[in-house]
């Protein structure tokens, strides 16, 4: 049976507001350990297991190795036995060690609450027959406890009698892929810091490739002479190559500096870039992006046109629309860079009042040119018109209108005096359907079915 080594900080997560805190803070306390025995298994925040032969060959002796592991935290808890259920059931009880001597597993665990074994349906039922112990559950007959409880359970009756013989598997240890240029003199300019940063870009992209990874986002950190650090996470809509991460710098310093430009120095108020960080944000497996047995499909073919196209006219030189929530058109259309993630701050899965259900106008007005309609007389915006519309004008031009319907109303914020549209379908005498809104006493053409 494997010697085991538990580290148990008692309460750990119950430390923090929430597990990604407990998670976030305990990091550097599995580093403390790595620093003192490698190859650690992180069984939960607070607790960590590893094999116990090394260390006790290293420190001469397994209580020499339990000092020297409760230095990585004063409230550290050691328990050291024979398989990883029964180490773990020892640093609970460790004040502060708990060594239990080899082969005698099963006269530890014995008295111990059945309660350890995790499962609350399987100790609900032991308890309602009687059952309380570890020992008690151990007593039982292993075949028995198969056909009852399944896998599962045979393993826990295994635990529970000192059999645990599950594996210590050591964390993988994540490999640091960033890439950091240091420039000087300092760069000022977009074209030259690009040309700086493409060897390194190559290596960056080549060295994810031999790990049989390709890099889905990448956050860029430009670090300035002043100390300032402008940082962004690109995504991208495929997988990044050499040039898409050169592009992506060069753009991030265009971005910067629209707003700080200095003519003087053709940069950004004189205060070059010193330091660039490129680092992987999202990593996939390269299998998933191999190229087609026949070539590549037609969609791998227009990215690559469209990402040839956005390298020329720049960042957002290609858009791509998305349909989010909202009641007006308008409202529901966002347009986002080739390769961005769209951030989506409305879902169209709520419900809105008064929005246009599907299937929704092919082009729609941003400048919602004015309309008249006209019956016997001009028809102002209402809820209900008094007489049929049976002209459209608008641009100087009339059309017949040969069906229509609505107008429904669009109430946003009543409560707080919001203003009250409506939206209104028309169909004209040469086939074009409209969608009209109102604008406080006018008309105005929100979209049209093409």
């Amino acid at each position: 049976m494997t010697r085991v080594l538990v580290v148990d900080i008692p309460g750990w997560s119950d430390r923090f507001e929430d597990e990604a805190a407990a998670v976030r803070h305990f990091d550097p306390v599995i580093v403390s350990v790595e620093n003192t025995v490698p190859l650690v298994r992180v069984l939960q925040p607070g607790r960590i297991a590893m094999g116990a032969r090394g260390p006790a060959r290293y420190y001469r002796g397994e209580d020499m190795a339990a000092a020297a592991l409760r230095a990585v935290h004063p409230d550290a808890r050691i328990g050291i036995a024979d398989g990883l259920f029964t180490a773990v059931s020892a640093a609970t009880r460790a004040n502060p060690v708990c060594i239990v001597p080899a082969g005698r597993s099963a006269e530890f665990l014995a008295p111990l609450s059945v309660d350890r074994v995790g499962d609350a349906d399987l100790v609900g039922l032991l308890r309602r027959l009687g059952i309380t112990t570890l020992g008690a559950f151990a007593a039982l007959d292993a075949g028995a406890v198969r056909d009852r409880f399944g896998v599962a359970g045979e393993l826990l009756h295994r635990s529970a009698a000192g059999h645990d013989d599950s594996p210590v598997i050591p964390r993988d240890v994540p490999v640091d892929y960033a890439r950091v240029i240091d420039c000087e003199p300092a760069i000022v300019r977009a074209d030259e810091l690009a040309f700086t940063v493409r060897a390194v870009a190559d290596e960056f992209i080549d060295t994810l490739a031999r790990a049989r990874f390709v890099c889905t986002a990448v956050w860029v950190t430009l670090s300035t002479e002043r100390g300032d650090e402008h940082e962004r996470c690109w995504a991208h809509p495929r997988s990044f190559t050499a040039a898409d991460v050169v592009d992506r710098v060069r753009w991030q310093l265009d971005f910067i500096a629209r707003f700080t430009t200095d003519t003087s120095t053709e940069g950004f108020a004189g205060d070059g870039i010193v330091r660039v960080r490129i680092a992987p944000d999202q990593l996939a497996h390269i299998s998933r992006y191999e190229p087609a047995l026949w070539g590549e499909p037609a969609g791998d073919r227009i990215h690559s046109v469209l990402s040839r196209v956005q390298s020329i006219l720049g960042h957002e030189g290609v858009l791509t629309a998305t349909v989010i929530g909202g009641r007006t058109l308008i409202d529901r259309e966002v347009l986002s860079p080739w390769g961005d993630k769209t951030v989506i701050e409305r879902r169209a899965t709520e419900p809105w009042p008064g929005h246009l259900a599907a299937l929704l106008p092919t082009t729609v007005y941003h400048d919602r040119p004015t309309v008249i309609l006209r019956g016997r007389a001009v028809i102002p915006p209402a809820e209900v018109f008094t007489e049929s519309p049976r002209v459209l004008e608008f641009e100087g031009r009339t059309r017949d209108i040969v069906e229509w319907s609505g107008p429904w109303p669009i109430a946003e914020r009543w409560w707080t005096g919001g203003t009250l549209r409506y939206r209104l379908q028309v169909i004209d005498d040469r086939g074009g359907a409209w969608v009209l809104l109102s604008d406080g006493d006018t008309w105005t053409i929100e979209a049209r079915y093409d």
